[in-house]
């Protein structure tokens, strides 16, 4: 582990090859990406955080983007990996998306999963209804709301869930996060131009039945780039549907090198 800015904490599985970053989704952290790092640690180094408001990271400014985004830049800068093949989900695919227009020399490729700004917005009464779960009856009917097949979601999921919610101002942080992710379309429209018109390359992931973040398939064309999206599977594709998204993810990181 290498320490960073703000905080942050790089967290390195694998010894060579090119950078990979993971960027965690709304109320997640790196934990994540439990089932997809091994297998993407084929394609180089991989790197995982929590972005500050989550996980060990504590709140950067007010929850804003651009206070993500710098707080990841930043941990980058610090760390001297960049150049890195960013993997985000959700928020974390905002931030990627903001990262790579705001610096462009630390982003070689951006592949997007469910990603909040691209979608047809974030559903409201998730964001409301998540930072303010008190009990694990309540953490686990939020939860399910994310997949299709309800029994993907377990009982450590729940109690990890609440742990972050209980820690010193984490509801506050994801209150105030999830306040930036009721506009992030506004915020992120000119990231979202800049990019459109770049060559960078990318890759979005989507689940034909989230109702999170729901598929808009006219901002994805706009936004150019490769596709996959994935019949019978929510707003986490990821973990839903690892094999087939792993596989897709291998496939893409292959080709960019």
């Amino acid at each position: 582990m290498s320490a960073a800015a703000n905080s942050a904490v790089f967290h390195a599985a694998g010894t060579s090859g090119s950078a990979i970053l993971l960027i965690h989704g709304f109320g997640a952290d790196r934990l994540s990406w439990l089932a997809n790092q091994q297998q993407l640690s084929a394609a180089g180094r991989i790197y995982t955080l929590d972005l500050p408001g989550h996980g060990e990271t504590p709140l950067a400014g007010g929850g804003r983007l651009e206070d993500l985004v710098r707080a990841v830049a930043e941990a980058i800068d610090a760390s001297q990996i960049g150049p890195v093949h960013i993997i985000a989900h959700s928020l974390g695919g905002a931030v990627a998306i903001a990262l790579a227009a705001m610096r462009p020399d630390l982003v070689r490729s951006l592949a997007l999963i469910a990603c909040a700004g691209l979608g047809q917005g974030v559903n409201e009464s998730f964001l409301f209804e998540y930072p303010r779960c008190a009990s694990a009856g309540e953490a686990e009917a939020m939860l399910r709301r994310l997949v299709s097949r309800p029994r993907l979601i377990n009982r450590y999921m729940v109690a990890r869930v609440l742990e972050q919610l209980n820690s010193p101002g984490g509801r506050e942080a994801l209150i105030a996060i999830a306040n930036e992710l009721r506009q992030i379309e506004s915020v992120i429209e000119p990231s979202l131009q800049a990019l459109a018109a770049s060559p960078l390359p990318r890759l979005a992931i989507w689940g034909a039945a989230d109702a999170i973040v729901p598929l808009d398939e006219e901002r994805l064309s706009d936004f150019g780039g490769e596709r996959l999206i994935l019949p019978d599977v929510a707003h986490l594709p990821h973990i839903e549907a690892s094999r087939a998204v792993n596989e897709r993810l291998l496939d893409w990181l292959t080709a960019q090198s």
